[in-house]
């Protein structure tokens, strides 16, 4: 074998023992490159998710309240409006607002048909008002007065 012919066998045996600084270049680039679209996809969905646990918690408040409103009107026949919050929950910026009402024009019977609104909202600002930026749901029902409700009530 001649010398040189062995300098090149070495050459060609010998593992790499390094990237070069072209392809760490390179690889950073194309991981930086899909991380920060993927980061902005997990952000869109965390923002997304919470706006949807919002709306569902608003969603199951407005139930509750809905289902106490009539309750409450099939006992005793009185129209009024009343308001709160839910901080006994630990949710203080939730506020709600029912309305009971047996007028023609809220779509109710004066002295049969009851016509009950549940206003839920996130108020987000504190101000103690349902502005047009924060989440709100709304329900509403019927309940007819029957003797029924007022004498189990008693």
């Amino acid at each position: 074998m001649l010398p040189h012919q062995h300098i090149v066998n070495l050459r060609r045996t010998r593992p790499r023992r390094a990237f070069s600084l072209v392809e760490m270049i390179l690889a950073t680039a194309l991981v930086a490159g899909t991380l920060a679209p993927a980061l902005a996809v997990m952000r869109n969905a965390m923002a997304t998710s919470r706006e949807t646990t919002k709306r569902l918690l608003l969603a199951n408040y407005a139930v509750e309240i809905l289902e106490y409103a009539q309750g409450i009107s099939m006992q005793s026949w009185f129209v009024t409006t009343t308001s709160g919050n839910m901080a006994s929950d630990g949710y203080s910026s939730i506020r709600y607002t029912i309305t009971w009402s047996d007028a023609p024009a809220s779509g109710g019977i004066t002295g049969k048909l009851m016509h009950v609104q549940v206003v839920v909202y996130d108020d987000a600002n504190g101000n103690s008002a349902l502005d047009s930026s924060e989440p709100v749901v709304r329900f509403r029902t019927k309940v007819a007065k029957l003797a029924t409700y007022t004498s189990l009530a008693n």
